[in-house]
């Protein structure tokens, strides 16, 4: 064995083990629920807490509220963006604002080959190529095209 390798003498090292490794609270429970769950969790963290000294369990106590408050701020923080990001879209919509790619120009001659591919003249392959397009995109075209038409 190397002599980087040599082993280091054993820490003494204290767990707290939990029977519920990660709680999940739901919108949908009535706040009895919670309130329950909530006091179950704390019994538990307290039974933990009760086997390491005082210091160490004032410690990891203090972590733990720290942080509590910090995931809730942070659930609110962006809760609150966003409601304000919604709000911020319907507004852009209802000026007007389209979202996304903008659609590329149709071929000119696209409309006498969606025509000619609607009355099965020409194969939806030739009809692509006619009009350099892919086929996917020229038969979402087409049939958009078509549907509005009627």
């Amino acid at each position: 064995m190397p002599q980087s390798a040599k082993k280091q003498p054993a820490k003494e090292s204290r767990n707290i083990q939990h029977s519920i490794v990660r709680p999940r609270f739901f919108a949908t429970e009535d706040r009895t629920e919670l309130k329950t769950r909530l006091q179950q969790l704390a019994n538990e963290i307290a039974a933990g807490l009760s086997s390491l000294e005082t210091v160490e369990s004032k410690e990891l106590l203090g972590e733990f509220v720290t942080d509590l408050f910090l995931s809730v701020s942070e659930a609110d923080r962006q809760k609150e963006r966003r409601q304000r990001q919604a709000e911020g879209i319907a507004a852009a919509r209802s000026r007007g604002v389209r979202f996304g790619r903008p659609r590329t120009a149709l071929p000119e001659n696209f409309y006498e080959v969606c025509a000619a591919w609607n009355n099965g003249e020409i194969s939806l392959t030739g009809a692509a190529a006619a009009c350099k397009m892919p086929e996917s995109t020229f038969y979402d075209r087409a049939k958009k095209v078509t549907t509005a038409e009627k």
